[in-house]
């Protein structure tokens, strides 16, 4: 399903994964890269689904729902972040805080553009 067919009933949003909002939010999801599928090789398309549910809670302006998301995706990968290993656990904080926020500044400047 293309995200502009999940679009707001009011029409606010309407976005193809080939469009330049989708590829930017893309990379800096693929730069997250849950669980370093992209990084070992796999296509860029590999976490459009999170790109797309990022998409709609940015719609829904529900910014800290977006780092529940980033955190509980890895369940789609088949991992559960509960599991990780103490030793990870800061580093892997770090990343998600880091991922959160940059999906928050690339907003900001991008919200009239999405909104128009």
């Amino acid at each position: 399903m293309e995200f502009k067919d999940k679009a707001k009933e009011n029409n606010e949003m309407n976005i193809s994964k080939d469009s330049k909002i989708f590829l930017e939010l893309r990379e800096i999801v693929n730069r997250f890269d849950p669980v370093s599928l992209v990084k070992n090789g796999a296509p860029d398309d590999e976490h459009d689904r999170l790109t797309t549910e990022i998409l709609e809670l940015l719609l829904q302006e529900s910014m800290e729902e977006i780092r529940d998301l980033l955190i509980n995706c890895n369940v789609w990968y088949g991992y559960d972040p509960n599991d990780i290993k103490e030793e990870y656990r800061e580093r892997y904080n770090q990343k998600i805080d880091q991922t959160h926020k940059d999906i928050l500044n690339w907003y900001a400047t991008k919200k009239i553009k999405i909104r128009s």
